[in-house]
C-alpha cells in the first residue's frame, strides 16, 4: 500500500490513550493492561482509570506467580487473560512485565516476577508464547532498566555492560524468541539515552535478535520523536494529537535517515495491524475463570517455615485474626489494578473449612495505629484457641506504582498486636500478604509462616485450601527475602539526575550468595506437606549440552510437587562471576511413595559471560560445578565439568576470588560518570518537571492548580491508593506529561506555551496558551 508521507507519520501516533489510528484501510487496533489480568477502561480517553474499568478476572500478580516456578501455569494463565481480552474487543495485552527486582523497595516488583534474569526469561516466554499462540498480541515490558519508582520517569541508569548484558537484557533476549507483538519502551534513561531513544533497539532488539515487532513507549514516555523514530521507536502512546507529528514532518523534508526509518516503522505497523487487529467472538465463564486463579495462587504461595502446626485439622480450635480477614490484599495499585468479577472474602468463606473457626480484625489496616477494642476482642479469641493464623502484611497504600517503599518493615500495630498474641499462644501460623519482600523475622519466632503474596481475586479461597490442607504448597522463592535493607546492596537514593547500578551483575541471591550475607529465605525456598529423596544422579555430555538425570521420590503421605533447580557455580577466575546462577528448573508432582526420573538439559552456552573487552557473550575454559539443588543454598548433588572454551586473562580489579568492589564501577564502565544529582533551572522544556519549576513564580501557581485539579479529581474514587498515587507522582512528572494525561484540558501546544512563560518569553507563551484553550472549546 502506498500512502504519502503524511500518512505514514500520522500512523505512527496513537488516536487516543489506548488505540491505533485507522488509516486508509489499515485497521485499528486496541491495547489494555496488563499483566495479570484485563484493565479495559471504560473511556478511551482515560489513562488513569478515574472513570473505572470493565469487571476482569484479577489473577495472582508477577511476583506470586513467579514462585511457581511451573512454566505450564503461567500459560494456562496467560490463554485464560487472552480469552478473557478476546471477549472484550482488545488486541494486545500489556505485559509480562519482567523487569530484574534490582531494589527489594520499588514500588512496583509486585509487577515483576524474578531477581533472576533466567526465571524471568522463562516465564515471560511461557506466558508470550501461549498469548500469542491464543491470537493475541503481548507487549513485553518495561525495556529496559525501570528498576525504580523514584524519579521513573527521566533518571538516567547508569549500567555496565555486563550487567546489561546478563541481567537486564538477558530475560528480553529469552521473550523476544517467542515473537512478542510489541516491547514497550520504558520512561527512563539508559547511559544518557531515553529508553524510546537508546541505541539498544537499533543494535540489539533489531539487528542482534531479530526482532520485527512494534516497539511502542510507555504512556507519555517519547521527548523527542524524531529521535525516537531514529532508534526504531514505532508507535508513541498515548497520541500526541499532532503535536509531534508536525515536528516529524517539517524535519523528514532534509533528513534522508528519518525517512527511511519512518517506512520501516510504517511497515511494521500495518503488518501488526494486519495481524492482530482480528478479533474471535469469545464468551469466558467468570466463575469459572475465578476457580482456574483459586488454582494459580495456591500452586504459587510459598511455604516459608512449618514446625508441625500446618495443615489445620478441621477439629482443631482455630482464631483468624487480622484486618486483612474481610478486605483481603489481593492486587498492586497503579496501572494493573483490576475491577474483578468477585472477590472472595476470608470472612465470607471460613465457615466452609472448620466450624471451629473464630475471626476478628485485631488491627487496622487503614491506619497504622493500636485499637484497644479490637486488640482486647483479638486477645480473648487467641487465648481460647489451640491454634492461631495470623494475617499480615503490606496494606494497599503502603505499596503502589509511581513511589517505592521506604522500609521492608510491617505496620508497627501489626507486629506489636502479633507479639501481645504471642505472649500468650505461641502456636501462632503467619500468613503473609505484599508484593515483594517483607520482614518476617519475629523475636520470638512463629511456628509457621506461609507467604501469599498478592493472590488475585480468589486468594482467600487459596490461602484457606492450603491451611487445611485441601492442596500442598508448591511454591519456592522468586526473590531473596531479607530482614533489613541495610544488607541489601542497592540502595534507593533520592538523586534526580543519575543512579549508578554499580553492584553490577550482583543482584539478589548473586551478591547475598557471592558475598556470604546472611538471609532470612534464601532464593528457591518453599517448604511441602510432604518429603522428596532424590537418588541416582547421572550426567551425560554432548557437544552442546549436558544432559543431568535423578530419581526423584515421594517419601510421605500425600501427593506434592516438588522443584528440581540446576545452578552453576563458578570456580576462582581472572574474570569476576556470580558464585551461582540458576540455569534450569521443573516442577514435578509426585504421589505417595512414587518415583520419576527427572531428565533436564542444561547448554553449554548457560555458562556463558559477557566480555566488555571482546564485546561478546564467551565461555571461559576451566573447571565448573553443576549443583542439583532445592535453594540456592541448600545443594543435593554436585557435578564437576570441565569446559573448553577461551583463555582469558582480565586487567585485574581489586576483586579477590568472586567478590567485586563498588569502586572497581568507574573501571568497567568505561567511560565517564555522569553527576548523580544537578541543579535544574533555566531553560525549560516540555521534558522539564514540576518539581523543576518550583521556583518560579509560574511553577509554584501552576502546580497549586494542577494539586487542586488532581485532588478534585480523585476526591469520589473509593481506591484508597489513587489518590496516593496521583500526589506522589505528581512533581516528578514531565510537563508533556502532564497534558498529555489531562483528559484533554491540556495539550501539547498548551504545554509548549507554559514552557515559554517558565523561560520568560511571556507574550509569546500566553499567545500560544490562549490559541489552544480556544481550540480546544
Amino acid at each position: 500500500m502506498k500512502l504519502a508521507i503524511e500518512d505514514k507519520v500520522a500512523l505512527l501516533d496513537g488516536q487516543d490513550v489506548w488505540h491505533t489510528k485507522s488509516l486508509k484501510g489499515i485497521p485499528s487496533i486496541m491495547m489494555a493492561d496488563g499483566p495479570h489480568g484485563l484493565r479495559k477502561q471504560v473511556e478511551s480517553t482515560d489513562n488513569l482509570g478515574l472513570k473505572g474499568s470493565i469487571p476482569a478476572t484479577a489473577f495472582p500478580t508477577a511476583s506470586l506467580t513467579a514462585c511457581s516456578f511451573d512454566r505450564d501455569l503461567i500459560a494456562k494463565m496467560a490463554k485464560l487473560i487472552a480469552k478473557e481480552a478476546q471477549a472484550n474487543k482488545v488486541n494486545i495485552v500489556l505485559g509480562p512485565g519482567i523487569n530484574i527486582k534490582r531494589s527489594p523497595l520499588c514500588g512496583r516488583n509486585f509487577e515483576y516476577f524474578s531477581e533472576d534474569p533466567y526465571l524471568s526469561g522463562e516465564l515471560g516466554a511461557a506466558f508470550v508464547k501461549a498469548m500469542e499462540t491464543s491470537g493475541t498480541g503481548t507487549s513485553v515490558k518495561h525495556f529496559f532498566c525501570n528498576n525504580q519508582e523514584k524519579n521513573r520517569f527521566f533518571i538516567n541508569s547508569v549500567v555496565d555492560d555486563r550487567a546489561l548484558r546478563e541481567i537486564y537484557l538477558k530475560a528480553f533476549e529469552r521473550v523476544i524468541k517467542e515473537k512478542p507483538a510489541s516491547v514497550m519502551a520504558s520512561y527512563n534513561k539508559i547511559n544518557g539515552h531515553y529508553a524510546t531513544e537508546s541505541p539498544v533497539l537499533n543494535n540489539i532488539l533489531r539487528r542482534e535478535w531479530k526482532f520485527q515487532g512494534i516497539v511502542v513507549s510507555d504512556w507519555g514516555a517519547v521527548h523527542n520523536r524524531i529521535e525516537s523514530v531514529k532508534a526504531s521507536t514505532d508507535l508513541e502512546m498515548p497520541s500526541s494529537m499532532g503535536y509531534r507529528s508536525e515536528q516529524v514532518l517539517k524535519a523528514v523534508e532534509s533528513d534522508d535517515v528519518l525517512k527511511r526509518a519512518i517506512d520501516r516503522s510504517y511497515e511494521r505497523l500495518v503488518q501488526t495491524a494486519k495481524s492482530y487487529h482480528k478479533i474471535e467472538d469469545k464468551k469466558y465463564n467468570p466463575d469459572k475463570h475465578h476457580e482456574e486463579a483459586r488454582i494459580i495462587a495456591r500452586e504459587s504461595m510459598v511455604l516459608l517455615k512449618n514446625e508441625g502446626i500446618l495443615p489445620l485439622d478441621k477439629k482443631d480450635k482455630v482464631a483468624i485474626i487480622g484486618g486483612f480477614v474481610d478486605d483481603i490484599r489481593y492486587q498492586g495499585g497503579g496501572s494493573s489494578h483490576i475491577n474483578p468479577t468477585r472477590l472472595d472474602q476470608i470472612s465470607d468463606i471460613y465457615k466452609n473449612y472448620s466450624k471451629n473457626i473464630q475471626i476478628t480484625k485485631g488491627y487496622s489496616i487503614k491506619k497504622d495505629v493500636d485499637d484497644e477494642q479490637m486488640i482486647e476482642e483479638a486477645l480473648k479469641i487467641a487465648q481460647n484457641a489451640e491454634k492461631i493464623v495470623y494475617l499480615l502484611g503490606l496494606p494497599e497504600s503502603h505499596e503502589v506504582e509511581g513511589f517505592d517503599r521506604k522500609t521492608l518493615n510491617l505496620p508497627q500495630n501489626q507486629v506489636s498486636l502479633l507479639m501481645k498474641i504471642r505472649e500468650i499462644n505461641p502456636n501462632i501460623a503467619i500468613v503473609a500478604m505484599g508484593g515483594s519482600v517483607m520482614n518476617l523475622h519475629f523475636k520470638p519466632p512463629m511456628k509457621a509462616i506461609l507467604l501469599a503474596y498478592l493472590g488475585g481475586q480468589a486468594s482467600s479461597l487459596a490461602i484457606m485450601d492450603l491451611l487445611y490442607g485441601l492442596a500442598n504448597p508448591s511454591g519456592r522463592l522468586a526473590e531473596t527475602f531479607i530482614d533489613d535493607i541495610k544488607i541489601c546492596n542497592v540502595q534507593l537514593t533520592n538523586d534526580n539526575n543519575s543512579v549508578y547500578y554499580d553492584e553490577s551483575i550482583y543482584v539478589g541471591y548473586r551478591y547475598y550468595q557471592s558475598y556470604n550475607q546472611r538471609v532470612h529465605f534464601p532464593f528457591g525456598h518453599g517448604l511441602s506437606y510432604t518429603k522428596f529423596e532424590y537418588s541416582n544422579f547421572g550426567i551425560e555430555e554432548n557437544k552442546d549440552a549436558f544432559v543431568i538425570s535423578m530419581d526423584l521420590k515421594n517419601i510421605g503421605d500425600i501427593k506434592g510437587k516438588e522443584v528440581v533447580q540446576i545452578y552453576i557455580e563458578n570456580k576462582e577466575t581472572t574474570v569476576y562471576r556470580a558464585k551461582y546462577e540458576l540455569k534450569q528448573f521443573e516442577k514435578v508432582e509426585l504421589n505417595p511413595d512414587e518415583t520419576k526420573t527427572v531428565t533436564l538439559t542444561l547448554p553449554k552456552s548457560a555458562f556463558e559471560y559477557f566480555d566488555i573487552y571482546k564485546r561478546k557473550f564467551m565461555i571461559e575454559q576451566g573447571e565448573y560445578l553443576i549443583n542439583i539443588s532445592k535453594n540456592v543454598e541448600d545443594i543435593i548433588h554436585s557435578f564437576s565439568v570441565e569446559l573448553d572454551g577461551e583463555k582469558v586473562k582480565h586487567p585485574e580489579l581489586s576483586y579477590v576470588k568472586y567478590t567485586y568492589e563498588t569502586t572497581d564501577f568507574a573501571k568497567i564502565y568505561q567511560g565517564e560518570l555522569p553527576p548523580k544529582h544537578i541543579k535544574k533551572g533555566r531553560p525549560y522544556t516540555l521534558s522539564s518537571t514540576l518539581e523543576d519549576t518550583k521556583k518560579t513564580f509560574v511553577g509554584r501557581s501552576i502546580t497549586k492548580k494542577i494539586m487542586k485539579e488532581s485532588s478534585k479529581a480523585t476526591a469520589h474514587m473509593e481506591d484508597e491508593w489513587m489518590g496516593e498515587f496521583i500526589k506522589q507522582t505528581l512533581m516528578e512528572t514531565p510537563i508533556q506529561m502532564l497534558a498529555l494525561f489531562s483528559a484533554g484540558k491540556y495539550n501539547l501546544y498548551w504545554a509548549e506555551g507554559l514552557v515559554d512563560v517558565l523561560n520568560l518569553k511571556i507574550f509569546r507563551g500566553l499567545s500560544k496558551m490562549r490559541k489552544n484553550s480556544k481550540k480546544k472549546k
